[in-house]
């Protein structure tokens, strides 16, 4: 019986060794998809950004990995050996490296062979001057990577910011720029609208286009209700999301107007998943977007389309009830 015994717990001893062998070398497996040896990040805001990293491997077989540290000497060298360490992307060099250096206030990302196409220099630039960078100043270091991301993909989907933006050449060691950490926010501007809007929702949509276009980023344009301004005077804007949002109201035609009382909805095809819907409302004699609204109620999911946080809809709710939406807000 004693022998029985003492078999019957090595077994069970040997069962969990494997056990635990096998859970070890999965885990060593893992990818540190966000190394922060600083504690620049909360740990919520490190979950999220693994979290995002995460989708963009499954989704588009991007291997993208964060190391923020500090007194990394030069950043150009490190963030090349460390690429190479990591071994990143694999034998396909689908990889990139966000590499902060917080005490030379200095930032690299680092792309690898196989996306040289897709992310060429003079994008990793702009990418990084504006848009990442004027979140790092007003203190949003995970949002700026976050926000950035969200035009890597677009950028990998197939759009084409810089030739729309009539950028050219490369970008060159322009990839390595200051961080701007602490820097403060930029001001927004105080640049009026060009010329006058006409009373109806399709004008204020084009004057908003207009706007973007021209990266006037003054929260008290007439063309938004009162909620937004109060909104957009303590968002960061930057550079590279006016741009953006320029380019996709150009590329969204308004196909459908629903209108109830003092608020009417703009919408593209549906077959436009990424263009979402616009809501305005009537106040003072005059249509004004209300972006407030579109923040609660608008979500994207990991491929850039719209859906519809239907419990957040409040007033605007008319407008998608010839809509089939499924479990997860998204129209069908």
């Amino acid at each position: 019986m004693g022998a029985r015994l003492v078999a019957l717990l090595i077994g069970v001893l040997l069962a969990l060794a494997a056990l635990g062998w096998v859970w070890q070398g999965r885990s060593s497996q893992a990818p540190l998809l966000v190394e922060d040896r600083v504690g620049l990040l909360s740990e919520a805001q490190r979950r999220r950004l693994v979290e995002t990293h995460r989708l963009l491997r499954e989704d588009h077989g991007i291997d993208y990995r964060v190391v923020i540290d500090r007194d990394l000497g030069d950043l150009d060298r490190y963030a090349a050996t460390e690429f190479r360490r990591l071994a990143l992307g694999g034998e396909s060099g689908r990889g990139l490296l966000l590499v902060l250096d917080v005490a030379a206030n200095e930032l690299r990302l680092e792309v690898g062979h196989g996306l040289e196409g897709v992310f060429v220099d003079a994008f990793i630039a702009y990418l990084e001057a504006r848009q990442m960078t004027e979140f790092f100043a007003a203190g949003r270091v995970a949002d700026g990577i976050l926000a950035s991301t969200e035009l890597l993909v677009a950028q990998a989907e197939g759009a084409d910011p810089l030739g729309s933006l009539g950028l050219a050449g490369s970008g060159g060691a322009g990839a390595r720029l200051p961080a701007r950490l602490g820097e403060g926010a930029r001001r927004p501007g105080t640049t009026p609208l060009a010329g006058e809007v006409a009373d109806s929702p399709e004008a204020v949509l084009a004057a908003y286009r207009q706007a973007m276009a021209q990266r006037n980023d003054n929260p008290d344009l007439a063309i938004y209700s009162r909620e937004t301004r109060e909104m957009l005077a303590s968002w960061v804007v930057t550079p590279a999301q006016m741009d953006n949002m320029a380019r996709s109201l150009a590329d969204c035609p308004v196909e459908v107007r629903r209108g109830s009382g003092d608020r009417v909805v703009l919408r593209a095809p549906l077959s436009r998943g990424d263009c979402p819907p616009y809501f305005l409302v009537r106040e003072a004699q005059a249509w004004r977007l209300d972006l407030v609204a579109m923040q609660a109620a608008i979500r994207f999911g990991r491929n850039n389309r719209w859906r519809l946080e239907r419990g957040q809809l409040g007033a605007y709710a008319f407008a998608f009830d010839d809509l089939r939406l499924d479990a997860n807000g998204f129209p069908r």
